[in-house]
């Protein structure tokens, strides 16, 4: 079968469509970056919609340039869920996507190995053969040769079953599905007395119908009987022998003999409705237009959506030519589509985000296409591809104006594949990801078992949330005076669970905790599994609300030494490890502020004492000097600190954008950051002034040798 060629057969048709040339790898490394296993992949890259040049007399900003975009595992599952209505998830098979500047989703690093081309045509077959799966359960026939069978009297005579005797011939029988089947016996007689042999088909024991068979061994006759089968569970289907005659003085022997029992089945059975297929077979091949006209009719609108923009009618013409190449391997229509719709699912046009330079070389910003801003807006704010409307308007050519897009970007925010920014951004940026993958030491800490840990997690997805759906602006977030419990977390927290199930909101008016910093998920994971880390929790702080990472620590530095019977608090025992004056510079910048959490121990359990010795939470704030006592005075401190607006900018940015920001962003950063921090902070805003900014909307060519 077509559908079934090893990954060599079916990477020569994709040659033959166009599909595969030359992809430039990444110019410049972002931090974390690794080209291990990569790979050039192949890209014929038509030309499409002309891009705008600006004016020559006008020098735009810089609005650098993003690599050639795979999709990230989160984007693969998520663009196939809305290309073919799939429930299956193939990318977590993948190998996981490489991060870069705290995201997964940096185009710089997504590379493409051979492992992952193999796997990426494995997952490209079934989804194709699930999407163009017949609604008609397919109807099996299995024979069941007599001799091989078991009978209650009689025995073999040649290929048949002589029942020379009243009794059974059966056959068990496993149904494929429930519905109507075709029971048919062949079967003859030896005559004897004055009537004719008879038998009953049974089901499990049921009488079916009664035959009356006159045949002889020359002309045996079939007997069939239709019966409908409510399950799948096994069935014994039986011949029963049941007028026996014998006369030996007039040497008369009535018998019945059974060459084979055979069951067809189920017939004209429909399946669960398939709403793919039917959204991907807009035609009929046997109608009078022909196959050919329905196959580009086919493939043009699925790759149109699949490559997220218009097809050039050559490419067309290649994906549809594999169709003949099926019909020259002896298979039919679909087994010809199946492999032109899985062509289109391994090319480039399809992994990979592609936008294009009118010049390559050429460092002037020019507008992307709308089909191209269409895609970044989808991937910015679903992780998927675009849906309708956005096709609509990019067909169009309106998406590019300032209101239109701000408009969409209002409608997808309200959009429920807008989770994904909680899923995949802030899932990231606050670590709540990481909390799959962090386990506490049980005999120190047994009351973080998986239940909380998914509380932990749904407490601060949830809060995010709030801040991203309602007018709360984000200098509030780490200061808010709410948080989201369900009933394991708020008996964890100390508080009175409020009525309703889930994670409800709650009033910390009056509580030691308040906002993001003092919430069980960032608390745990920024912990050793036995102990607290003032050193990752001040890091995490630096890194991912000031933008200003501490250097990494010398090759050959000792960690903090274990004490069984510990001699002082673990902030006593610091001042020791920051002794030796190459780990001091940078424990300077980190523990003062990972101290400011001590009083909340490595699952995020409020404590008074460390290890029998008092806690010291007081500080002061890199860069500033003020002075802050515990986790809430720190946090009211980071809140009103510029630099805070400015790294919230930044990661956005970064995530938007799929890369790293440059030099050149500096000045943009730093204006969306005083206007929206003029404006309210509120989350909304921040991602409507990225959406439409020089940055997202515009891109530019790279001269040769030169960086972004």
């Amino acid at each position: 079968m077509v559908a079934f060629w090893p990954l060599g057969a079916l990477a020569l048709s994709l040659l033959a469509v166009g599909c595969v040339g030359q992809v430039s790898p990444p110019t410049s490394a972002s931090p974390g970056a690794s080209d291990a296993g990569a790979v050039d992949v192949s890209v014929v890259f038509p030309t499409v919609v002309d891009v705008p040049m600006a004016d020559a007399s006008f020098v735009l900003p810089d609005p650098g340039r993003v690599t050639l975009h795979r999709l990230n595992r989160a984007e693969y599952n998520n663009t196939v869920r809305d290309l073919l209505g799939t429930t299956r998830t193939p990318a977590d098979d993948l190998p996981a996507d490489d991060r870069g500047y705290g995201f997964d989703n940096i185009a710089d690093l997504l590379t493409l190995s051979p492992v992952q081309l193999e796997l990426y045509q494995g997952a490209a077959q079934a989804l194709i053969e699930e999407a163009l799966r017949s609604p008609v359960i397919p109807s099996v026939r299995r024979q069941f040769e007599a001799e091989a069978l078991t009978a209650t009297s009689g025995g073999a005579s040649g290929t048949a079953w002589n029942l020379w005797s009243n009794g059974e011939l059966r056959a068990p029988f496993r149904p494929t599905a429930a519905g109507p089947y075709r029971i048919t016996v062949r079967a003859w007689q030896t005559r004897g007395g004055p009537d004719d042999a008879r038998f009953n088909l049974l089901v499990d024991g049921r009488v079916v119908m009664g035959f009356t068979v006159p045949n002889l061994a020359a002309t045996p006759g079939e007997f069939t009987a239709d019966v409908t089968l409510a399950s799948t569970l096994p069935v014994v289907v039986a011949a029963q022998f049941t007028n026996d005659f014998y006369d030996a003085a007039a040497m008369q022997d009535r018998n019945l003999l059974i060459d084979w029992i055979r069951v067809e089945g189920p017939i004209g059975t429909m399946g669960p409705p398939n709403l793919a297929r039917g959204r991907i077979l807009t035609c009929d091949p046997l109608a009078a237009a022909g196959e050919d006209a329905c196959a580009r009719e086919v493939i043009r609108a699925f790759a149109r959506r699949a490559w997220r923009r218009p097809l050039a009618d050559d490419e067309v013409s290649r994906l549809a030519a594999l169709v003949g190449v099926a019909h020259a391997q002896g298979e039919g229509f679909e087994a010809g589509l199946h492999l032109a719709l899985q062509a289109v699912l391994l090319s480039p046009h399809f992994l990979f985000r592609v936008e294009l330079d009118a010049d390559p070389t050429s460092p002037a910003a020019h507008a992307l296409n709308d089909h191209e801003l269409a895609a970044r807006l989808s991937y910015f704010l679903w992780s998927s591809m675009p849906d309708a409307a956005l096709f609509a308007l990019a067909d169009a050519g309106r998406l590019h104006d300032p209101a239109t897009l701000r408009a969409q970007v209002e409608r997808m925010l309200a959009d429920p594949k807008s989770r994904s920014l909680t899923d995949n951004f802030a899932g990231q940026w606050l670590y709540t990801r990481s909390l799959a993958d962090h386990d506490a030491d049980p005999t120190r800490f047994p009351g973080y078992t998986p239940a909380l840990r998914a509380s932990f997690r749904a407490e601060t997805e949830a809060y995010f949330n709030a801040f991203l759906r309602e007018d709360i602006g984000m200098d509030q977030f780490l200061t808010a005076r709410f948080t989201f419990v369900d009933d394991a977390l708020a008996g964890f927290y100390g508080l009175d669970a409020p009525p309703g199930t889930g994670v409800r909101r709650i009033d910390l008016t009056g509580n030691r905790r308040g906002g993001l910093l003092t919430q069980g998920s960032v608390l745990t994971v920024n912990s050793h599994p036995d102990r607290t880390s003032p050193v990752l929790r001040g890091q995490w702080v630096l890194n991912q609300l000031m933008c200003e990472p501490p250097p990494p620590p010398p090759p050959d530095v000792m960690g903090l030494a274990t004490e069984i019977i510990p001699t002082g608090s673990l902030r006593q025992r610091f001042q020791q490890h920051r002794a030796d004056p190459r780990c001091a510079s940078c424990h300077a910048l980190m523990d003062p502020i990972g101290f400011a959490f001590e009083h909340f121990d490595a699952v995020g359990a409020w404590r008074a004492l460390d290890e029998g010795f008092a806690i010291d939470t007081t500080g002061t704030l890199p860069g500033t000097g003020t002075a802050f006592d515990g986790a809430t005075s720190l946090a009211a401190l980071l809140a009103s600190d510029p630099r805070y607006p400015r790294c919230v900018t930044r990661q956005w940015f970064t995530y938007a954008l799929g890369r790293g920001p440059d030099p050149s962003d500096d000045a943009s950063l730093e204006a969306i950051s005083h206007d929206w921090s003029a404006a309210g902070m509120r989350l909304r805003d921040l991602v409507l002034r990225i959406a439409t900014s020089d940055a997202f909307t515009q891109r530019r060519g790279e001269p040769d040798g030169g960086t972004r």
